[in-house]
């Protein structure tokens, strides 16, 4: 069994045992996933009879001794005992921690210091942290060999989302997870939920403000964040923190996901991701705690955390029952979060691209007679851009046009142009509103399901066909117009093989749309509500999360429906292209041309 030396791996030359060793080392993961589970059931529990509880900590703390156990074993049987404690560090030095912490914590409880907690207390605590970092680090371990396995980098993407719903669903099914004295939730509701905000989608059968307890909240705000920046980032991250090098395999797929031109980009793209991710994060909670005066500090820093972390990943979640409603007067409505969600939705590669040249172009000081290395924008850059600030333009005069003097909802001239902006923003994947979308006009609806479709840039957080492949599709019209062989743009010639993707991806969206509509329009037979019922669909596939009020009056089947809807408006087109990109094989030959009719 090969592997990469700068990952954990297991090596048959290695050791005296190599097959007990391989049973060992699943027996490590299946306990490190039974350690999280129990871990969960004593969380996710309220008023858990302190027997049970404590017969479940008692469980966990065996569960986290096994290991132990198991790399004494592991390396009295290496053949090279040296480079065993080298390769495999990270899990010793979980074991030492363990061991570390029974040892001294009885020491420290016996300390004579005022509100000292009991022994029981910090061995239930650290044990508590330990299985956290350590059934993070498995899940992390599992994921790189599934990636290094030879396995298609978009079954794993795939496989990684529907791991993320599938825990979410079971975390939001715990009573924990609701207020006291509620009901825990159905199936049903906890499926939706998480997958909206693994998807990063919006879309709700219930309230998140107050339907769900803070646990709940902060689940769905853990799903948002590990959905909207992907899990295979975060463990390309945690491998580079770890000082860990990707294998080849691996840094391939992430140089296709990322569009980087070199491999070693790989890991600078990666912490450049999540810098600029939390470091917004960061700023937009600051700015955010602001709109909610009348509450607790504490509720100010979670409600602004939350806004943040949903509006840069363009989930449109809201913990105010009726979103933003009303509320597009206000400057961090109509400022702050349009922001967060302009700069999640406009790809991170891009975002580095304007980062390197801004900084060159301030802060390069070229010697007296001497060169730099010139940072331009990229042509991905450059269309992203374009597309984007065209589509802001063209939806606010739009959308203000369409909705004017609407008298649905009268508004004054001042308001108008800020809806009309927000919206602009947000129909593209965010799903926050500040008007009830019921009310809006039909030929609105219709405009906004083709801002819904397009969606975010490449490389993003949001969702949709993306703006490169819609800008890509016009520019092959004006090609085909031109009599042009080719389609280009700003001085480049695209190369072929994309533009047939960026085609095939709008022909899949369509098909998926269609498809999606049709069913909702079957299975609920409401006429009425037909325009509502196309509104949801592009809803879901795009990933946007806006609704006229429909989501929670659909039928169970409609709402199943949603849930795959989202998964693949979620991972379809991003799958799509490290499936193509990843294992095309050019023919050995070609056939003779013969023309067709087109019409």
């Amino acid at each position: 069994m090969m592997s990469s030396p700068n990952l954990p791996h297991f090596d048959v030359d290695d050791t005296l045992y190599p097959h007990w060793c391989v049973r060992l080392r699943q027996l490590q993961f299946a306990s490190a996933m039974m350690d999280m589970a129990v871990m969960i059931a004593r969380y996710g529990f309220q008023n858990l009879a302190s027997s049970l509880a404590n017969q479940l900590a008692w469980v966990m703390m065996a569960a986290l001794s096994l290991p132990v156990g198991i790399q004494l074993l592991r390396y009295l049987w290496s053949r090279r005992r040296p480079s065993y404690v080298r390769e495999h560090r990270t899990e010793l030095s979980f074991s030492a921690a363990w061991l570390l912490g029974v040892v001294i914590l009885p020491v420290v409880s016996i300390l004579d210091v005022a509100e000292m907690p009991s022994t029981w207390t910090l061995l239930t605590s650290w044990a508590e942290l330990l299985t956290l970092i350590w059934g993070g680090y498995e899940l992390y371990l599992a994921i790189h060999a599934a990636a290094n396995a030879g396995l298609n980098p978009a079954l794993v993407l795939v496989v990684s989302f529907m791991a993320l719903i599938c825990i979410g669903t079971v975390l939001l099914m715990s009573p924990r997870c609701r207020p006291v004295g509620q009901p825990p939730a159905p199936f049903r509701v906890a499926l939706f939920t998480a997958t909206s905000a693994s998807c990063v989608t919006g879309l709700i059968v219930e309230p998140t403000g107050s339907y769900w307890s803070r646990t709940g909240q902060t689940v769905i705000l853990g799903l948002i964040q590990c959905g909207g920046l992907g899990i295979m980032t975060f463990s390309a991250f945690f491998a580079y923190a770890l000082g860990q090098r990707l294998p080849v395999r691996e840094q391939m797929t992430f140089r296709q996901l990322l569009e980087s031109d070199r491999m070693g980009d790989i890991g600078s793209m990666i912490r450049a991701i999540l810098g600029f991710t939390f470091g917004i994060e960061l700023l937009g909670a600051i700015v955010l705690c602001t709109l909610w005066p009348e509450r607790p500090f504490g509720d100010r820093c979670f409600y602004g955390l939350f806004h943040s972390v949903s509006a840069f990943c363009n989930a449109g979640f809201g913990l105010r029952d009726q979103s933003l409603l009303h509320w597009e007067m206000k400057w961090q409505v109509w400022g702050a979060i349009p922001l967060l969600i302009i700069l999640g939705g406009f790809g991170f590669t891009s975002l580095d691209n304007w980062r390197k040249v801004i900084t060159f172009r301030c802060f390069t000081r070229i010697p007296f007679g001497g060169t730099a290395q010139t940072q331009r924008l990229t042509l991905n850059t450059r269309i992203s851009t374009i597309t984007t600030l065209s589509l802001l333009l063209v939806g606010t005069v739009c959308l203000y046009c369409l909705e004017r003097n609407n008298p649905r909802h009268p508004q004054e001239e001042g308001n108008q142009w800020a809806n009309a902006w927000f919206h602009s923003v947000t129909l593209r994947t965010a799903g926050f509103n500040t008007v009830d979308h019921q009310e809006l006009r039909p030929a609105t609806k219709l405009f906004g399901m083709g801002m819904m479709f397009i969606g975010a840039s490449a490389g993003s957080t949001g969702g949709g066909v993306k703006t490169i492949c819609f800008a890509i599709t016009l520019l092959t019209l004006r090609s085909v117009l031109r009599g042009r062989p080719s389609v280009e743009c700003g001085g480049r010639t695209i190369p072929e093989e994309q533009v047939f993707r960026g085609l095939a991806i709008i022909t899949m969206g369509l098909a998926t749309l269609m498809l999606t509509s049709l069913l909702l329009v079957v299975i609920e037979d409401r006429p009425g509500r037909l325009i509502d019922q196309l509104y949801e669909a592009a809803s879901a596939f795009g990933t946007v999360g806006l609704s006229a009020n429909l989501t929670p009056q659909l039928k169970p089947l409609s709402q199943y429906l949603l849930v795959v809807t989202m998964f693949l408006g979620r991972v379809g087109p991003l799958t799509l292209i490290i499936a193509l990109a990843g294992f095309t094989r050019p023919g050995a030959y070609a056939y003779p041309e013969e023309r067709v009719s087109l019409g």
